[in-house]
């Protein structure tokens, strides 16, 4: 014992062994640090494949996202074809409307893809306010779609009695200047009537008494107005018929494009009234 405390250079037993511990738990934690290091980069099979996963996603986003704003440019460049514009008249504004419906589908079709692409990619905030202006204007539109109804019959209904009108209208001319013709007591008079007639030759000078030259010209005015009267009653009864039909088809196809898009903006349109700004957003949220 007094050997041992006399010397300097000896160490307790106990201190030694806490010495040798308090060493290994050092190499321990620098073991393990470095392995830290060089394993926590390392990424896993699992988040290779949703990385994966996601770029396809996105490519499939942008395909739809383009598609659908290609068929609706499409849709609108169509409606050059009404150029020039004309407000005033019916039936320019029913070719319109018929150019409207005819490719109405088509700017359906591009709505829906624009909002497909949002969901295939649910992190792209530009895509989802574009895709948010867009179920937005989808109701406006589907309402649009619904008014076309009774416009184009107020229309149809202007433009077959404005057409009839115009027939009438020739038919009581023709009654007129065959008045005058069987009123007429000599040629200058006779000649005058005649000449208001459009496109209608000067009369020649007659060979016969003016009483015959008359019957003849009023039994040809009396053909030519039953002619008339006749087509003008077939003419109307016709346009009639092919409004009727005209009229329940792009009623029919207004009424499901309306509800076409209606679909698309119906639930953008409900959030934005019914639901409180801290609430929305639980669908984005759902496909997640």
């Amino acid at each position: 014992m007094a050997a041992r405390i006399n010397n300097p250079w000896l160490l307790d037993e106990g201190c030694a062994n806490f010495i040798r511990n308090w060493m290994v738990k050092m190499q321990n934690d620098a073991n393990h640090n470095d392995n830290a290091g060089l394993f926590d980069d390392v990424v896993s099979p699992e988040e290779i494949r949703r990385e994966s996963l996601n770029r396809e996603w996105s490519a499939i986003s942008r395909s739809a996202y383009w598609v659908g704003a290609v068929l609706l440019g499409s849709f609108l460049v169509g409606l050059i074809n009404a150029a020039p514009p004309r407000l005033l008249d019916p039936a320019w504004q029913l070719n319109l409307i018929g150019l409207l419906l005819g490719s109405g589908a088509m700017a359906l079709i591009g709505a829906l893809l624009i909002c497909l692409a949002r969901l295939f990619n649910l992190s792209d905030s530009q895509l989802q306010k574009r895709v948010q202006l867009v179920r937005k204007l989808a109701v406006w539109v589907a309402l649009g779609w619904l008014l076309l109804i009774p416009l184009q019959l107020f229309l149809g209904v202007r433009l077959i009695n404005s057409k009839g009108s115009e027939e009438i209208q020739q038919i009581q001319s023709l009654e007129r200047i065959a008045k005058a013709v069987r009123d007429s007591n000599s040629e200058f008079e006779l000649r005058q009537a005649l000449a208001q007639v459009p496109n209608q030759p000067p009369l020649p000078p007659l060979t016969v008494p003016l009483p015959v030259a008359k019957a003849n010209l009023l039994a040809q005015f009396q053909k030519t107005v039953n002619t008339a009267k006749n087509n003008q009653e077939q003419g109307s009864s016709n346009r009639l018929q092919v409004w009727i039909k005209e009229a329940f088809r792009n009623s029919l196809q207004s009424v499901l494009l309306s509800l076409g898009f209606m679909a698309i903006g119906k639930d953008r349109f409900i959030e934005d009234f019914t639901k409180k700004p801290g609430q929305r957003g639980g669908i984005r949220r759902r496909f997640r």
